[in-house]
């Protein structure tokens, strides 16, 4: 398959020219009507405008460059040459650090990858620089961003192409060592081997799925908050009123106080206890729910690789439960970025009953998915 740059290019570098252009013409109006403060505000505006300018003459100088990716079933090219795929170590789709995901419940879309790839010792694509990433050697070969045919196509591609040279989650990952004989399934860690050994014996779940609960009773809860805001909110009218009808009259002054933060809570637990946190691991997939969202579920096909691990970035060591989803597939779960791949984290277990066995089974239902962290 063929991929191209220029359209896209051509039209960033036209809007931000024109955009540029115009309001640097505006900002130099400005300039000549106004006096201090304000003209000084308009030279930062045209300042900031021949930026803009400067970054479209460069995007359609890069429009103008010879560029051609193609991948295929002989491997990734580009228009200088290209490497078969038996010189390609692995490809996987970079996303950019976990601050970009700028929401507090980090269910924000990143930004569009680029595509890397990782060449075999003595081989690589004429033209990309080559670095070095944790010990790898590693191309970036184009922004999925600019590529006229965009990311879905690009993930296509790979997918029918690669097959599990693509990577889609850390290359430090290694799959749970079974007995018998070791096999590559679908897309997912790239070209690794299992490590040597058995992995630790995982009972069988009676029946086709478990479900974990949380460990907080939501229902007393909402009791709790709904007590607090009721006493808060008699307390705050026996201000305008008089007459507390318990208690000495100075806790009256606490009224305010504890009817908006009983309230508040109220609201949160009311969601808490008609969405309660639920985990459900079966022969199908993983479900998750919470209050902020309604379940969620991910098939096994969906799913690159499982592990119980600590969150990434986090400080805390507090075990969760990880999930990197397949190439293509997108959840509105909350997401981290690890090494350039997206990451899920499901649940904290310490949130649920038993969450103890959520580890096991996991093990058991995920299979060779199912993934060892550092």
């Amino acid at each position: 398959m063929e991929f191209t740059r220029s359209g896209r290019l051509r039209a960033s570098g036209r809007r931000w020219t024109g955009w540029g252009l115009a309001v640097e013409a505006g900002a130099i109006v400005w300039a000549v009507l106004a006096d201090g403060q304000g003209r000084e505000s308009a030279c930062i505006l045209a300042a900031l405008a021949a930026l803009g300018v400067l970054a479209g003459v460069r995007d359609l100088r890069r429009a103008d460059r010879p560029f051609g990716l193609r991948i295929d079933e002989h491997g990734v090219a580009l228009a200088e040459g290209g490497l078969g795929w038996g010189q390609i170590e692995g490809v996987a789709l970079y996303y950019a650090p976990a601050g970009q995901v700028d929401s507090d419940d980090r269910t924000t879309a990143p930004a569009p990858p680029h595509l890397h790839v990782f060449p075999v010792e003595g081989a690589q694509l004429p033209g990309p620089r080559v670095s070095v990433r944790n010990g790898r050697r590693v191309q970036d070969v184009a922004d999925s961003a600019e590529l006229d045919q965009g990311t879905d196509e690009l993930i296509k591609a790979l997918t029918r192409y690669a097959g599990p040279r693509l990577e889609g989650a850390p290359h430090g990952l290694r799959r749970a060592a079974a007995p018998g004989p070791v096999t590559l399934q679908g897309p997912g860690f790239g070209p690794l081997t299992d490590a040597a050994g058995t992995p630790r014996a995982a009972k069988a779940p009676a029946g086709a799925s478990r479900t974990f609960t949380a460990r907080r009773n939501s229902g007393l809860r909402l009791v709790l908050t709904l007590a607090l805001a009721v006493a808060g909110t008699t307390a705050t009218i026996s201000l305008f009123t008089g007459g507390l009808p318990w208690g000495p009259e100075p806790l009256s002054a606490f009224g305010p106080l504890g009817a908006v933060l009983g309230w508040s809570l109220s609201v949160g637990s009311f969601r808490e206890w008609r969405r309660p946190l639920r985990l459900r691991i079966g022969t199908d997939g993983i479900a998750v729910q919470n209050f902020a969202a309604p379940e969620v579920m991910i098939r096994w096909d969906q799913a690159v690789a499982v592990a119980v691990g600590r969150r990434p970035g986090a400080v805390e060591k507090h075990p969760w439960l990880l999930l990197w989803p397949v190439p293509g597939h997108a959840f509105d779960l909350p997401h981290d970025i690890t090494e350039g791949h997206q990451v899920y984290t499901l649940v904290e277990l310490r949130r649920l009953r038993d969450g103890d066995a959520v580890e096991p089974t996991a093990r058991y239902f995920a299979g060779s998915r199912y993934a060892e962290t550092a």
